[in-house]
């Protein structure tokens, strides 16, 4: 049996900027959700490995500091205002971005969140509204770039996914449920492009960016606090663990997008855990591995017609 990846809650060597160097020089990124937290640092980290960035978020001013940052690594950046919800202007900025910048090579889906509310203390329309930002935003997105990627065969797609898509969690049913159906997305598009002879040349992961501290540890609303206040401190207890920083995603992204790590095309990776270590351990290793799965009582097949796979006696 293998040994686990060495973790880690910042950058190390093998995803170093100065390791990655200028892989991704002249290559077109989008990052969504690019103006704080792990979408800015997934654009600075493009950019410092080369590539030309395109940057989304509800409004253009607030991107300010994230393109004058990506501008002074010596790329070109632009910011455009897409609200990535509205398909129309998905569509719209996509093709500007085509037009500024030249055809897509990268797509970072980096937005997504969560109400942080019970389901029995949300609307119908709030829980649909966290399953939009966490798959459709994603979704849209994707149908975007991905003719033109395959039109090229080239191309790289990155979903920022969560642990919270492989297991349960309270007040977080639409996060979860989001995210887990983005992770499922990865290997469906994965195994599509197999069929068509172009996974080796358009890669897809679900990348999981580590107990960061971001957005996610705003506080309960006052109702939830009250209604579950041993859950909420629980929460709170947890919350303070995380230690990792947002350039330690940031990073695995461009050495992702640099394909360096196309051994995990189709998989849900955690960027907390060595890299080198994963990629090390080749397809062989990582078989069954990094992916959603179910299991069975006495290990029955996930087959669609069980009965059919083993030796019963009717």
């Amino acid at each position: 049996m293998s040994r686990p990846p060495q973790l880690h809650t910042s950058v190390y060597p093998a995803i170093a900027p100065e390791t990655i160097g200028q892989a991704n020089k002249d290559k077109v990124a989008v990052v969504t959700g690019a103006a704080r937290g792990i979408g800015q640092a997934i654009a600075v980290a493009l950019a410092k490995s080369g590539a030309k960035v395109a940057l989304l978020d509800l409004d253009e001013a607030r991107q300010a500091d994230t393109r004058q940052t990506c501008e002074a690594l010596g790329v070109e950046a632009r910011a455009y205002a897409c609200n990535v919800l509205d398909e129309e202007a998905c569509v719209s900025t996509f093709a500007r971005v085509e037009q500024d910048l030249g055809p897509v090579d990268i797509l970072v889906n980096n937005v997504g969140g969560g109400t942080r509310r019970p389901m029995a203390m949300e609307t119908f329309r709030q829980f649909w509204e966290g399953l939009e930002w966490n798959l459709k935003a994603a979704v849209l997105c994707i149908y975007q770039v991905l003719p033109g990627m395959r039109k090229r065969r080239r191309g790289c797609i990155i979903n920022i996914a969560s642990r919270a898509g492989t297991l349960p969690m309270p007040f977080s049913g639409s996060y979860c449920t989001g995210k887990g159906a983005l992770i499922r997305l990865v290997s469906c598009l994965h195994k599509e492009l197999q069929l068509d002879g172009l996974s080796d040349d358009i890669h897809v992961y679900a990348l999981h960016p580590g107990a960061t501290l971001s957005q996610e540890g705003l506080p309960f609303h006052a109702d939830v606090e009250e209604a579950y206040p041993q859950e909420v401190e629980k929460w709170a207890k947890f919350h303070k663990t995380f230690k990792c920083l947002p350039a330690q995603c940031a990073q695995t992204c461009a050495f992702l997008a640099a394909g360096r790590g196309k051994v995990l095309n189709g998989k849900y990776f955690d960027c907390e855990q060595d890299i080198a270590t994963v990629v090390g351990a080749g397809e062989e290793g990582l078989e069954g591995l990094y992916e959603l799965k179910v299991e069975f009582l006495g290990g029955l097949p996930n087959d669609g017609g069980t009965a059919s796979a083993v030796n019963i006696e009717t």
